[in-house]
């Protein structure tokens, strides 16, 4: 399978900071990427999000990937957990592949599963998932202000994982 990799966010608008994790989830998502080792992707920094998404998607699509995986984690309240993973709504295989990231990461991490939820362009993260041209999903394995995200300290563990369920 051809399958590309996004880190969320950029070097200049990092996401959420994990104070358990002393990481942002860009600088987090960007170790995880690099030792999955599949076509690696990062957001433009110049111009607001649907420009970087228009470059972005440009880019994604001259490759005709059979999957894009955006890399994330959440961020609440200290008390919020568990994974997830989005799809564009009525996308039948992002959401199987959803569904088969959420399933094994609380199979190897224990965490509370939230599911694999639809998006539609509106919706955060949506323009990203309806704006590919294959079947896109939004990674959230975990809450970085919770103390779930010390599962995943490990990058290479969490790597291995994406790795084998999307070879």
């Amino acid at each position: 399978m051809k399958v590309a990799i996004v880190v969320g966010h950029d070097k200049v608008e990092q996401g959420a900071f994990s104070n358990l994790l002393k990481k942002s989830e860009f600088a987090y998502n960007s170790e995880v990427a690099k030792l999955i080792g599949f076509d690696t992707y990062f957001r433009d920094t110049k111009g607001g999000y649907s420009t970087k998404i228009a470059e972005l998607s440009k880019r994604i699509k001259a490759k005709n990937y059979d999957l894009v995986i955006e890399l994330h984690f959440n961020s609440f309240n200290a008390i919020a957990n568990g994974c997830e993973a989005l799809y564009f709504q009525g996308s039948v295989k992002g959401q199987r592949f959803a569904e088969m990231f959420v399933s094994r990461i609380v199979q190897e991490y224990g965490t509370t599963p939230r599911g694999a939820k639809s998006r539609i362009e509106s919706d955060r993260g949506g323009l990203f998932l309806k704006s590919i041209n294959a079947p896109c999903i939004i990674l959230e394995p975990f809450f970085g202000d919770n103390k779930e995200s010390l599962l995943f300290k490990c990058e290479s563990k969490y790597a291995e994982i994406i790795k084998d369920i999307y070879k």
